[in-house]
């Protein structure tokens, strides 16, 4: 029986192994995504010959696995979803796998054949972005964008500060009182969300990410957490500011872009989890792509 174990800032080194093998695509399979989430999804994860068995047990939905994550071979996926659907058998459990790459969808078909349904899952679907368009915001279709840097710029003094460890507590600040505005202990999606950004913050050093704060007329008012997902993507996990300083998320999200990751092609920016205002702020700023995901369900028990 697959033999599972929490999560912890111990596992990165591990993981980072899998990871650098398995190359993801999904914003989800890098280790500061999954630590940051590791309480609210309940995540656990075991080892079966050359692959890593991901498998959340969150606290309102029904358990699910990942797509195992490493170098795939034919026998290797076999043997890794042996483990996982036995598991789920044992416990009862439907088997379901959530956030399934386009790319690994033949694995399963020629695994289970029709005893699966596949749905594409079009609320987290990730949004890929040209890093050099999200820097340059050249042309037409930016223009709205290039306006609000441009008021920005006007009406405020600003600093531009790469994240070190003494300004983690600004970062957690800034959190605080973005949540204030929502009233994130009143609503379980913001208070999980939150919880995950202050467990990022918690950990710089241990998750070793990349980080920026923007300075407004002195005080820090917003900031940024991204690190490098593949060989040619970077991903940004956090990005939080002051709502009443209009361009101010624009102007961090440009310049974080310019700053740290002029050097990779594609920023994929993640999902909008089918929030209406967020999926219009991501389409704005003109995706070249989407990482497609999927859920795979065992049509038996």
């Amino acid at each position: 029986m697959l033999d599972l174990m929490e999560v912890t800032i111990d596992n990165k080194q591990l993981f980072d192994q899998y990871i650098s093998k398995h190359n993801p695509q999904v914003s989800e399979l890098s280790f500061t995504n999954i630590f940051m989430w590791r309480n609210s999804y309940k995540f656990r994860f075991g080892k079966v010959g050359e692959l890593l068995c991901l498998i959340s047990v969150p606290d309102d939905t029904e358990p699910f696995a990942f797509e195992p994550i490493g170098e795939y071979s034919e026998e290797g996926f076999k043997q890794a979803i042996d483990e996982i659907k036995e598991y789920f058998r044992a416990k009862g459990w439907k088997l379901i796998f959530k956030r399934v790459e386009e790319d690994k969808l033949n694995f399963f078909e020629k695994y289970f054949g029709d005893e699966i349904d596949i749905t594409h899952d079009r609320d987290n679907s990730d949004y890929v972005y040209l890093s050099q368009d999200l820097i340059n915001l050249s042309g037409k279709k930016y223009h709205g964008k290039k306006n609000h840097i441009n008021s920005f710029k006007k009406q405020y003094e600003y600093e531009y500060v790469r994240l070190s460890e003494d300004l983690i507590g600004e970062c957690v600040r800034i959190n605080e009182e973005w949540c204030a505005r929502r009233s994130c202990d009143l609503h379980k999606g913001l208070y999980c969300e939150k919880m995950a950004n202050n467990e990022v913050l918690s950990n710089f050093k241990g998750l070793g990410f990349e980080g920026a704060l923007i300075k407004v007329n002195g005080r820090y008012e917003a900031y940024t957490v991204g690190e490098i997902l593949n060989q040619n993507t970077a991903v940004i996990h956090i990005e939080k500011a002051n709502d009443d300083i209009r361009g101010l998320y624009t102007f961090i999200n440009q310049q974080f872009c310019e700053n740290c990751w002029k050097d990779v092609e594609y920023v994929n920016r993640e999902q909008d989890l089918g929030v209406e205002g967020l999926r219009k702020a991501k389409l704005s700023y003109n995706p070249v792509r989407f990482v497609k995901k999927y859920v795979i369900a065992y049509k038996y028990v």
